[in-house]
C-alpha cells in the first residue's frame, strides 16, 4: 500500500485522522489504567479511578483525556493534590500515534496494525518505565492481537504469522 502522506488531504482524510486522533486519547486514557494496573495485578475494571492521595473517585466529567488535566491545572478537585503529568502524556502520545497512522496510510489495514502495535509498546515503555514490569497482560494481548491482525488484508501468512509469535516466544522465554 502506498502512502498517503503525498497525496491532497481530502475532507473525508481529515474526518479519519481526527477521528483516530480522539479514538487514541480515549484508548491512552484506558492504556493509562492498565500501565498502572496490571503491574500490580489490580482489575482495570474496578475499582473506579480515585486520587491517590484523598481516595476521592475521580468524577466522569473529569476524565476526559487531556483536557480535564489541562482544566484542572494538574491537580485533584477533592484535595488539590498533583496529578501526574504522566496521564495527559501518554493520552497525547496515543492520540498522535493514532492519528499519525491513519495520516499516514489513510483508512487501510496498516493504520489499525501500526496504531496497535505502538499502543501496546507505549503501554509496555510506560508500565516498565514505572514498575520495571511487563504485565502478562500486556504480552500475551499483544502475541493474540498480532495473530488476529495477520487475517487482515495485506497481512502475512497465518502460518508465517504463528512461527513468527512461537520464534518470539522462545526467544524470551
Amino acid at each position: 500500500m502506498t502512502s498517503t502522506l503525498l497525496t491532497p488531504m481530502t475532507p473525508e482524510l481529515l474526518l479519519a485522522i481526527g477521528m483516530a486522533g480522539v479514538l487514541g486519547l480515549l484508548l491512552g486514557s484506558f492504556l493509562n489504567v492498565c500501565s498502572l494496573r496490571w503491574p500490580q495485578d489490580q482489575s482495570v475494571i474496578r475499582p473506579r479511578s480515585a486520587c491517590p492521595r484523598c481516595g476521592a473517585p475521580v468524577r466522569a466529567l473529569d476524565n476526559v483525556p487531556v483536557l480535564s488535566w489541562l482544566l484542572l491545572r494538574g491537580r485533584c478537585r477533592s484535595c488539590s493534590a498533583p496529578i501526574s503529568p504522566q496521564y495527559p502524556a501518554v493520552e497525547l502520545a496515543t492520540g498522535l500515534i493514532w492519528a499519525g497512522m491513519v495520516a499516514t496510510w489513510g483508512i487501510e489495514p496498516e493504520a489499525l496494525r501500526g496504531a496497535l502495535f505502538f499502543t501496546l509498546l507505549l503501554g509496555i515503555a510506560v508500565s516498565d518505565a514505572r514498575f520495571y514490569i511487563i504485565p502478562d497482560q500486556f504480552s500475551l494481548g499483544g502475541l493474540g492481537i498480532g495473530l488476529a491482525l495477520a487475517f487482515l488484508p495485506g497481512g502475512i501468512a497465518w502460518l508465517d504469522a504463528v512461527i513468527g509469535a512461537v520464534t518470539g516466544f522462545l526467544l524470551l522465554w
